[in-house]
């Protein structure tokens, strides 16, 4: 994790008061639930149930020998072994169902709690783009600080940075200096997305309409836009940039 980084001022805060640790480290890795239970074979199965076995000749382990595999005791715990390896791989099945990063056949419930498809994302025809669409959806929650929001676009397959301007402080800040103004919205309360390389669309004479085609206008992404906005704290501002 690298060094935290600060996190702008508002008016009349105390300089230490907040940082911002931005998200270096690799966000939500897969949980590792693999061990021995979780896809046993029919012999590894076996091995559970023959353990059980009380010792003895009659048993066909005299002398604390092992259980002859060839031995039709043997053969037989390893048919039941068989559904008992059965039974522990749909358990472990259930466990990663349990996670939407994991989860294999239940899906359409999940989307069913987070009220899928989401109008940002529109309705997704591949399992790829549905569960993409589930991952973001579960990870927006508690979306708040700007590391957040970065993360979350990073789901959504877009790099991005994120600035707060600092307002104009008289007795602090200086003319032409980098604090800003306030516009219509008080700038302590509006952050900048920037995108890079998205495309530019100009206004090409022959090819635009006049009062239809603008003279510029950004490729921004329109779901990552309709995202952020429906996300934001209610008290902001969000502008996209380049």
């Amino acid at each position: 994790m690298s060094d935290a980084l600060r996190w702008p001022r508002y008016l009349g805060e105390d300089e230490a008061a907040l940082y911002h640790v931005p998200p270096d480290d690799p966000p939500n890795p897969v949980p590792d639930q693999v061990d021995i239970l979780s896809d046993p074979d029919d012999e590894t199965a076996e091995g559970f149930l023959t353990a059980l076995l009380p010792k003895g000749a009659a048993w066909g382990t005299p002398d604390n020998q092992a259980l002859d595999p060839l031995s039709v005791l043997a053969r037989f715990w390893r048919a039941i072994g068989s559904g008992l390896a059965d039974v522990y791989r749909a358990f472990f099945g259930v466990a990663l169902e349990s996670t939407a990063i994991t989860l294999i056949t239940s899906l359409e419930d999940w989307e069913i709690e987070y009220g899928l498809p989401d109008p940002c994302l529109g309705p997704e025809a591949t399992i790829d783009a549905r569960m993409r669409s589930l991952l973001m959806k579960v990870r927006s929650a508690g979306t708040i600080t700007p590391a957040d929001f970065i993360e979350l676009a990073a789901s959504a397959g877009y790099t991005i940075s994120i600035e707060e301007p600092e307002p104009f402080c008289m007795g602090g800040s200086e003319m032409g200096g980098d604090d800003e103004l306030s516009g219509g919205d008080p700038v302590e309360y509006i952050w900048i997305v920037s995108v890079p390389n998205v495309p530019l669309y100009e206004f090409h004479m022959g090819d635009a309409e006049m009062g239809i085609t603008p003279f510029g206008d950004l490729g921004l992404p329109a779901d990552l836009i309709c995202l952020f906005k429906a996300m934001k704290p209610a008290w902001t501002t969000v502008i996209f940039s380049v």
